[in-house]
């Protein structure tokens, strides 16, 4: 047969009602009804201390206040609270208008958890002594009265007889109704009377966890001496001499089997004073529940946590971990070690703040994706370490998952990669310069055969004049002419790639003699003049050498400045300004050579004296040839202990080459 509970609740004769947390009502029944004289549809969704405020006691006390510290201790202890004894004003509405009246009220507040284990209400249990303790007065009075005849006292207690036996009745049975609820409870319960702390009441669970029977009349110590030791015995008399509950959490207590010897049990607890009609606390209720089970469970979980810890700060790696939501909450001492940051400082989202700026907003992008769809966490960053200094780290995550799949935690690593990045980035480089110089080789060769095929061309059609005409003279001469002069174009190609493999090479030896730096100068503008008149080229001299003397070889210096000539010459358009300055500077002869041509950006500039190099062709840079005459230039000016350097405004702006020597005389001569 199904019980219906929502009808025993409400034709129960006992006065219940259910509180929220906010103190008010979600359910009464009909026994609480009659006794606040107040509707279900009054109370529910009111404010218990808005419909029934109470009053002051004789003392001053509130009694709300006393009925309010019950209510709170069951809704944040989560284990009922008694009150013993209780007076506290009812008021009425009548007819004639509202009537008060003073009651004594002993309640029971027993807290209701949701499914998750948390309380959400607080269910009251009343019972209405206002009878007894009437009673009690009356017959305290009667026996202090001196003006009240031996029959008067006695018709007067025979009166309240009848009341007081049926009042006796009704509480054996709520009396009965509380020793089932205490033998029934899965906690531990006892009631524990005087300074003696004599049982009084003690339930099953109790007499479980203490692994004795038979305790009511015996005292504490005669059923667990080991207590006292322990400092239950000094709790007691703490929470008797205060009158304020103790609560232990997880406590350990020592119980001396008669089988095993001494067993250790973790209990939380709670120790009640119970106070009588003089308020003083005559007993101290006792309950609580053996958690043995669940403080093994933390202790073998805080001894793994300990494993774990230990085992992390052993790993060279860093290593972290975060909640399901991503909040960094440990990281092992690796990570310290290497940021030198203080503990904790970390945690949370300030990680991000070690990251360089600008891996920041990958990193941010990698990790928030891992946290939305629970793929792992990878990426390479640049991460600060404790000189101030960013090196690249491998950070990892996983994620760890429950039974259900659900993410529990994230567990991730930062690896240090710095070597093998820069390893990677330095072959990178390499790689990059390979295929620069292959691009360069490439060029070369095509410029090359463009170059030597250029004279094969006149050569042929010379030696055919000469097959078709050679008893003319004017003709043999016009192609021994045109033979000569391209074969030596051919030489000096050969002869320019030869110089600048043996100069790179470091197998040129340079023929050094005292020379006027003037001459050498004059020499190369006489050799290039004819290409400067060709391009119609408005060529100036501005000399201030004063005829100064170099330890040099001529024939090289003269192809240093030759070849920077030609390069003006080629890459200046036509009708186009060069100058040549020449002066000395300290303890260096400087010959700077400016022109209006084309220009380099800083790209060019930075590559302008490579071997093989050349500008990207366009028609102002038509004229390029195999891309070794400045190179050729520099090594020859290092070999003369100077230096060779460019420069340039930028595209279109002209540039300027200046070539420094070293002085090893002083002595000027007369022209």
């Amino acid at each position: 047969m199904a019980i219906r509970f929502d009808a025993l609740f409400q034709n129960s004769t006992n006065a219940y009602m259910v509180l929220d947390r906010e103190f008010r009502y979600i359910e009464a029944n009909r026994a609480y009804e009659l006794l606040t004289g107040l509707s279900r549809e009054q109370l529910i969704g009111r404010g218990l201390f808005e419909l029934v405020p109470g009053s002051a006691n004789d003392d001053g006390s509130s009694q709300a206040s006393v009925l309010r510290r019950s209510l709170a201790r069951a809704f944040e202890t989560g284990e009922r609270d008694v009150l013993a004894l209780i007076p506290y004003a009812i008021t009425v509405d009548t007819p004639n208008g509202p009537v008060t009246d003073m009651r004594y009220w002993s309640a029971t507040h027993t807290p209701i958890r949701d499914e998750s284990g948390a309380v959400v209400a607080v269910m009251q249990h009343t019972t209405d002594v206002t009878e007894v303790q009437h009673l009690r007065e009356e017959l305290r009075r009667a026996r202090e009265a001196t003006g009240l005849t031996q029959e008067q006292a006695e018709e007067g207690v025979l009166s309240r007889a009848a009341v007081v036996q049926r009042t006796n009745e009704r509480l054996s049975t709520q009396l009965d109704f509380v020793d089932d609820l205490l033998e029934q409870a899965p906690g531990f319960m006892a009631v524990l009377v005087g300074p003696e702390y004599r049982f009084e009441r003690a339930n099953a669970a109790y007499e479980a966890l203490v692994g004795k029977s038979g305790l009511v009349g015996r005292t504490l110590l005669e059923v667990v001496p080991e207590v006292e030791e322990q400092g239950f015995i000094a709790l007691l008399d703490q929470v008797r001499a205060s009158g304020e509950p103790f609560v232990g959490r997880g406590v350990p207590v020592v119980i001396i089997d008669g089988e095993r010897g001494p067993v250790t049990r973790f209990v939380d607890f709670i120790y009640q004073p119970i106070r009588g009609a003089s308020a003083q606390i005559d007993a101290i209720f006792v309950q609580g529940a053996d958690v043995t089970d669940r403080e093994t469970a933390l202790a073998a979980a805080r001894d793994s946590e300990a494993r774990f810890r230990t085992i992390a700060d052993l790993v060279p790696q860093m290593i972290w971990s975060t909640l399901p939501d991503g909040y960094h909450d440990y990281y092992n001492q690796r990570w310290y070690d290497f940021t030198g940051v203080p503990v904790g400082s970390t945690d949370g989202e300030a990680w991000a703040g070690m990251v360089h700026p600008e891996d920041q907003p990958r990193a941010w992008a990698r990790w928030r994706h891992s946290l939305a769809t629970g793929d792992p966490y990878e990426v390479e960053y640049r991460l600060r370490d404790r000189n101030g200094v960013y090196q690249w780290v491998l950070g990892r995550a996983l994620p760890v998952r429950d039974d259900a799949g659900a993410i529990v935690r994230w567990m991730g690593t930062c690896t240090e990669i710095d070597d093998l990045k820069r390893t990677q980035q330095a072959l990178e480089r390499s790689e990059n310069a390979l295929r620069v110089a292959d691009r360069q080789k490439d060029q070369f060769l095509a410029t090359l055969a463009h170059e030597l095929r250029n004279p094969l061309a006149p050569i042929v059609t010379a030696v055919q004049l000469l097959r078709m005409a050679p008893e003319r003279e004017a003709t043999v001469r016009q192609a021994a002419e045109i033979i000569d002069r391209q074969s030596t174009h051919m030489r000096n190609l050969v002869e320019d790639l030869i110089d600048v493999s043996r100069v790179t090479r470091g197998l040129s030896a340079l023929q050094k003699r005292t020379v006027r730096l003037s001459d050498v100068v004059a020499g190369a503008i006489e050799q290039t003049q004819p290409l400067m008149a060709r391009r119609n080229h408005h060529l100036t001299v501005d000399d201030r050498s004063d005829g100064v003397t170099l330890d040099a070889d001529p024939v090289r210096l003269t192809q240093i400045l030759t070849n920077l000539l030609n390069n003006a010459a080629k890459y200046t358009p036509s009708g186009g300004k060069v100058n040549v300055d020449v002066r000395v500077e300290g303890d260096q002869a400087v010959v700077r050579l400016q022109d209006t041509g084309v220009g380099m950006d800083d790209a060019l500039l930075a590559r302008v004296f490579g071997l093989f190099e050349q500008a990207e062709a366009t028609p102002e840079r038509e004229h390029g040839g195999l891309g070794i005459g400045l190179a050729l230039a520099r090594s020859l000016a290092q070999l003369h202990g100077g230096t060779l350097t460019a420069s340039s405004a930028g595209p279109g702006l002209g540039s300027t080459f200046e070539l420094r020597l070293p002085l090893v005389s002083a002595a000027v001569t007369a022209d």
